[in-house]
């Protein structure tokens, strides 16, 4: 492409693809005659933030369920949609360590009570016929190279202190034996040809205890999380074949994060093991984004990945919304408001389900997904949502550096949410063993007018500008890049517009 010309990708409402055209700079020197009327941004690519590593979403046992119940050639399809060069390469995945919430049974890799030594330890039928063939042929389509992220949601039962699945403690003797689990999970992965970018220390260990979901989980306060981190997880991790494993922690809500991370970090000795902070959406509110910035200050060499969002979720409400525009907006700002402070990557929950939101065990979770399955014609839709993400996964490669986009924009008119309730829990100490009442609902934005702007430079030299419009009616934007130009693009209304030059 020539350098006074840009690609311009849009996805909106009425047209939920990808749509591309071509567009020129009206010039190619900077003047101060550069001043609009409407909305302007500027992008300034001397300013440089965080480093993008990408974005994904996680391989369930429900979403193998799905993907096998695809032919050879729609699953061939699948995966390239998703990760291939023709698609919109994903880079990351997340794998749970064992059952969730989207599996058809509870499992462990030792059920045996008390084998401290993990002699009965094995892998299972779901692991070879409904997570690792996805994950192969998703690292055999990807150019760019995938990142798995393993997470457990619960150690098996005998190591806890109610013998169940559902949410309790680790036993703290049993810290070493649960690390000792985790190695062996990474070593049997290894011997079928697949390694992780990085461990999660549990899923939502946090507001388990609030929310007493029907699902497996696992309880830990800083406290535990501190000990078991530097007498075990750490030092264990260190000393064997997977020492560069990435130690990812929190894995919850955004409200939880200053209390967490400063309880947790306070601690050298077990934060010198710990590389980021991973979170969830499903509390994400204007009055706690200011979280994200705060953390990047307190500790910059620690980065913030997003491991998880969903819609909908438990009870028997139908969760899938065929065609839903509303669905991919609650994505795309989230997306916006997550990138621009900080975080270096974003997955989303099931990388696929069925047109029920499933299956789960006992029926219990329902949600939406990017790409839903018709299990009776065995074909598979792709979503608006599908191509909302794609935009930043397609269009920001691995390697992209955020850099400055300013607006003319007064920001006065973003609607403005209130906590709701996860702040209780913030008051209390990090040795807590009962938490406060449960959350209020998950936060409901009123639409903003603002005009949303995201900016990178890439490896291959080109310039991303990723530019939402909320509105109900067209918007023209001017486009000014010191060190290239100046154009003028009108863009539809509730469309998600990427640009790309050199």
């Amino acid at each position: 492409l020539p350098r006074a010309q840009y690609y311009h990708y849009m996805t909106s409402e009425d047209s939920p693809g990808f749509t591309k055209t071509v567009g020129t700079f009206i010039n190619t020197t900077v003047t101060s005659s550069n001043v609009s009327s409407g909305v302007s941004f500027w992008v300034n690519s001397s300013v440089t933030y965080q480093t993008f590593s990408g974005i994904g979403a996680g391989i369930s046992d429900s979403s193998g369920i799905n993907f096998n119940n695809l032919s050879s050639g729609a699953k061939q399809k699948f995966v390239e949609s998703y990760f291939g060069e023709n698609g919109i390469e994903y880079t990351f995945g997340r794998i749970p360590i064992a059952a969730t919430d989207f599996s058809m049974r509870f499992y462990s890799y030792d059920d045996v009570p008390g084998d401290v030594d993990l002699k009965y330890f094995n892998l299972t039928e779901e692991d070879f016929t409904l997570k690792m063939p996805l994950i192969k042929m998703a690292q055999a389509a990807s150019k760019r190279g995938l990142k798995l992220v393993a997470t457990p949601w619960t150690p098996p039962s005998w190591m806890k202190t109610n013998n169940n699945s559902r949410i309790a403690y680790l036993y703290s003797q049993y810290h070493h034996t649960w690390t000792t689990y985790l190695l062996k999970y990474f070593e049997a992965y290894s011997e079928n040809g697949i390694n992780f970018w990085g461990l999660s220390q549990g899923n939502e260990m946090i507001l388990g205890m609030l929310v007493h979901f029907p699902m497996p989980n696992l309880a830990m306060m800083p406290d535990q999380l501190r000990a078991w981190t530097k007498y075990h997880l750490g030092p264990m991790l260190r000393a064997s074949n997977f020492k560069d494993i990435k130690v990812i922690t929190l894995d919850d809500e955004r409200p939880f994060l200053p209390w967490f991370s400063n309880s947790v970090f306070s601690d050298k000795e077990a934060a010198q093991y710990i590389h980021g902070i991973a979170l969830h959406s499903y509390f994400d509110t204007d009055d706690n984004i200011d979280y994200l910035e705060e953390f990047h200050d307190d500790y910059p060499d620690k980065f913030i990945l997003y491991t998880e969002n969903s819609i909908r979720g438990f009870g028997g409400n139908k969760s899938v919304k065929l065609g839903s525009w509303d669905d991919a907006t609650r994505y795309i700002t989230n997306l916006f408001q997550t990138f621009n402070y900080w975080v270096i990557g974003y997955m989303d929950w099931n990388i696929v389900l069925d047109e029920n939101g499933g299956p789960s065990q006992g029926d219990s979770v329902h949600l939406d997904s990017p790409v839903i399955v018709n299990v009776t014609n065995g074909e598979f839709y792709k979503q608006p949502l599908f191509y909302a993400l794609g935009h930043f996964s397609k269009f920001i490669s691995p390697g992209s550096m955020r850099i400055q986009v300013s607006t003319n924009q007064n920001s006065s008119d973003n609607s403005r949410e209130k906590e709701n309730g996860l702040n209780d829990i913030l008051r209390e100490s990090s040795d807590t063993t009962t938490p406060p009442g449960p959350p209020g609902p998950g936060p409901t934005t009123a639409p903003s007018t603002t005009v949303l702007a995201l900016a990178t430079t890439n490896p291959d030299n080109s310039h991303t500008l990723i530019v939402y419009n909320p509105r109900s009616e067209e918007v023209t934007v001017t486009i000014t890049d010191y060190k290239v130009g100046r154009f003028n693009q009108t863009i539809a209304p509730h469309s998600l517009n990427s640009f790309v030059y050199w």
